[in-house]
Parts: C-alpha cells; sequence; structure tokens
C-alpha cells in the first residue's frame, strides 16, 4: 500500500512539473537555443585551434566536434532547476508544506527532476539537428558503445539532480544564494568537460577535475558516445558514476537530516 501510495505521488509531481515545462515552453526553447549558439561558437573555436590539422594528439578534429556537440546537448538537458526550487520554497516559506507530505522532500525533489526530463524531450528532438547542423554529429562506432552510453547518461542525470539538490539544500543555512549558484554553475560548466575535454587540459588541472563528481556528467558519457571511455572500458566508466552517484546519496541524507534540524515551522 505505501509502495503504491509513493508510486502514484510520483507521478503526480511529474505530471505537474511536465505541465510547467509546456507553460514556459519559449524558456525552455530559449534555453537550448543558447546551447546551439554555444555548440557553433565553439565548432569555430577548436577548428582554429587545429589550425587546419586533422588530428591533435591522437583525437581526430571530426571526433572532436562530435563530443562537443553531444557534450553540450547533455550539459543543457542534465540542468535540473531543482538547486533554485528549494531556495524559492526556502525562502517564502513554502518548505513547510512540502516536509509535510507523505513522500519525503527528496524524493520530491528527483521526481519533479524526472518530470523536468521529460517534458524537455521535445525540446530536445527539434534541438539535435540544429545541434548537428551547426556542430557535428555521429552515431556511436558500434552497439557497445551506444547501450553504454544510454547507462551513462542516466545515471548522468542522477549525479546532475543529487549535486543540484546538495546546492539546493545550502539554502537551509543562508537564504543568500546567488553569488553561491553562480560559483557553482561555473566550476561546474568547465568540470563536466563540455568546454574542454579532459584528455586537453594540463596534468594538474586533469587530475583535480578527476576528484570530483562533475566528470560523470558530460565527460564520461560522451567519451563512452565516441568510443574512447573516460577510464579505459565502459564497464569501469559505468562503475565510477555508480561510485559518485551512491557517494553522493548518502551526503544528501547527511545534509537533509541536519536541515531538518535547522526547520522551525510557525503553527505546525
Amino acid at each position: 500500500m505505501t509502495f503504491a501510495i509513493h508510486y502514484a505521488s510520483w507521478i503526480e509531481f511529474i505530471r505537474a512539473r511536465i505541465r510547467v515545462q509546456y507553460m514556459y515552453r519559449f524558456a525552455v526553447i530559449m534555453h537550448f537555443v543558447l546551447a546551439a549558439v554555444t555548440i557553433y561558437l565553439l565548432t569555430l573555436v577548436w577548428k582554429s585551434a587545429y589550425a587546419g590539422r586533422t588530428e591533435v594528439d591522437g583525437i581526430p578534429l571530426q571526433l572532436m566536434l562530435v563530443y562537443l556537440t553531444i557534450g553540450n546537448l547533455q550539459v543543457r538537458y542534465l540542468r535540473p532547476e531543482i538547486g533554485y526550487d528549494i531556495v524559492e520554497r526556502v525562502r517564502e516559506g513554502k518548505i513547510g508544506f512540502d516536509i509535510s507530505r507523505p513522500l519525503s522532500y527528496p524524493s520530491q525533489l528527483v521526481a519533479t527532476a524526472a518530470g523536468d526530463l521529460i517534458g524537455m524531450l521535445p525540446m530536445v528532438a527539434l534541438a539535435i539537428p540544429v545541434a548537428g547542423f551547426l556542430g557535428e554529429l555521429a552515431p556511436p562506432p558500434n552497439w557497445q558503445a551506444g547501450v553504454g552510453y544510454i547507462a551513462s547518461f542516466l545515471i548522468a542525470w542522477l549525479i546532475a539532480v543529487e549535486l543540484a539538490m546538495i546546492i539546493g539544500l545550502v539554502a537551509f543555512w543562508t537564504l543568500e544564494m546567488t553569488g553561491f549558484m553562480m560559483v557553482y554553475n561555473l566550476v561546474g560548466s568547465f568540470a563536466t568537460g563540455a568546454l574542454v575535454p579532459l584528455w586537453f587540459m594540463p596534468d594538474l588541472m586533469r587530475q583535480f577535475v578527476q576528484l570530483l563528481p562533475f566528470q560523470s556528467i558530460v565527460y564520461v558519457p560522451v567519451s563512452i558516445y565516441i568510443g574512447l571511455p573516460a577510464t579505459g572500458s565502459i564497464g569501469t566508466a559505468l562503475l565510477l558514476q555508480v561510485f559518485w552517484a551512491v557517494v553522493l546519496v548518502f551526503a544528501i541524507k547527511l545534509i537533509w537530516r541536519r536541515a531538518l534540524d535547522r526547520t522551525v515551522i510557525q503553527g505546525g
């Protein structure tokens, strides 16, 4: 019975978020327009960086452009808004209603992010051919890379949701999150590998980025897609993502428990 109630709650949260995506479809479309512009500019920059050469450090230009196109579409698609949602709910005092629901608040956030993912699918379908025209698209080199990418993409989505949730929960300690969010977005955009793949980063910087979970959002899944798995094999690349997904689950449990201890709801 509990599972049935939670399942129904999940479905309702997902449906509600899908409706929100269609209510603000112009904003979502502009989100992917920005992705298309980014892909176009990165294509120009990297073509210039290759300076007429077809290959640099063993990475063909065509493969590099495919990486950039897929990676920047993915980083735009896997950017959950739940971090901003948490800040808004805490600032306006609506978090009390969320906590009182039978479905735990972290579960509500995951369901909300799932609704975002599903709701944006039509926009992604429209954005893919445009991105391919402005950048470069090609199918995975084999079926193993294709299946591995799908599995890696789903884990990447979970990690992106978990990171957004952790950042949003900081609002329980400070309501002014603008600067914090800006730093997070800046570091995250670079550390995911969407702008510069890890194989082209200086050794010290690459070693630092490899200690963070951000690479699992873009670099790891896209490296699988193009046939150059980040860790050398698809299996170990997926294990790396699973490791971060599990670590972040425990981090969320700890942070959420402490956030609840700080919450005071008047009249309830």
